[in-house]
Parts: C-alpha cells; sequence; structure tokens
C-alpha cells in the first residue's frame, strides 16, 4: 500500500530564486495549508512574487500603493475575473498577515487593499436558491395587508 508523503511546503523554483527571508515568509505563511489547497495558494503567492521580481521590487517593503497596482494589473493586464483577483489578494493579504505574526514585518501593506466589488461567492451550476423562505415572506406581508 502506497503512503503519500507530504512535499515541500515551497517549489523548488521558489527555493532556487528567492533571497532566504521571503522563502522563510512563504513556508511560514504555506505551511498553514496541504494538499491541492497549498498547491494553488503556492501558485498565486508565486504569481504576485514574479510580479514584484519583474519590477525589482522587494515584497517585504512593498507598501499599499505597490499592492494596489499589483491588483489593477490582475484587472487591466491579466483581466482576471473579479473573484480570481479576490481569491489572489486574499493570498497576498494572508501572506502579509503572516509575516506580521511572526515578526517579518511591522504591518502589512495588504491591510487597507479594497478587493473588487462582485466577488462573493458564486452559487453552483444548476442550484437554485429554495424559494421556502420567500414563500413564508410573502405569505407574511399578504397576512399583514388583510
Amino acid at each position: 500500500m502506497d503512503t503519500p508523503t507530504a512535499g515541500p511546503a515551497i517549489s523548488g523554483t521558489i527555493v532556487t530564486t528567492t533571497p532566504p527571508m521571503i522563502r522563510l515568509a512563504m513556508a511560514a505563511y504555506l505551511a498553514r495549508f496541504k494538499g491541492q489547497s497549498r498547491v494553488h495558494t503556492e501558485s498565486d503567492l508565486r504569481g504576485f512574487l514574479d510580479w514584484c521580481q519583474q519590477r525589482d521590487l522587494d515584497p517585504l517593503v512593498a507598501t499599499r500603493p505597490h499592492l494596489e497596482l499589483y491588483l489593477r494589473w490582475l484587472q487591466e493586464v491579466r483581466r482576471f475575473k473579479p473573484s480570481t483577483v479576490s481569491r489572489r489578494m486574499s493570498v497576498v493579504t494572508g501572506f502579509y498577515r503572516t509575516c506580521v505574526v511572526d515578526g517579518v514585518l511591522e504591518h502589512s501593506p495588504a491591510e487597507y487593499v479594497r478587493r473588487p466589488t462582485g466577488a462573493g461567492r458564486v452559487p453552483h451550476p444548476g442550484v437554485e436558491p429554495s424559494p421556502v423562505r420567500g414563500d413564508a415572506d410573502r405569505r407574511e406581508g399578504l397576512q399583514q395587508r388583510l
């Protein structure tokens, strides 16, 4: 019987190309996740770190305006849907929150970055909201009018 083994908290690509302090901060954040959640979270975080690297920006000295520019880049250049932008910004926000908790940063530059509107949960296709509550509301309104 095969026993699943846990992979590294971060991939080999990130390990070899990022400074030690960022690697440590990434490992601390990604350690909160396991399985596919960790894989997808790492991918989103890697996207942000790549964006920073392309602009010669150290992620640990990024400010709120840098994160606002990243958000706009996701929306306007990459043309991601609001839900994707919100998810990626959640990863960045979580990363910076972990940096603050671990004492790597004094405060999070992502704290006041606003996420796009319309980024709420989308209902599953083919699943309609229950009409029971709506019927009860209509009956109550009808009774009040009588």
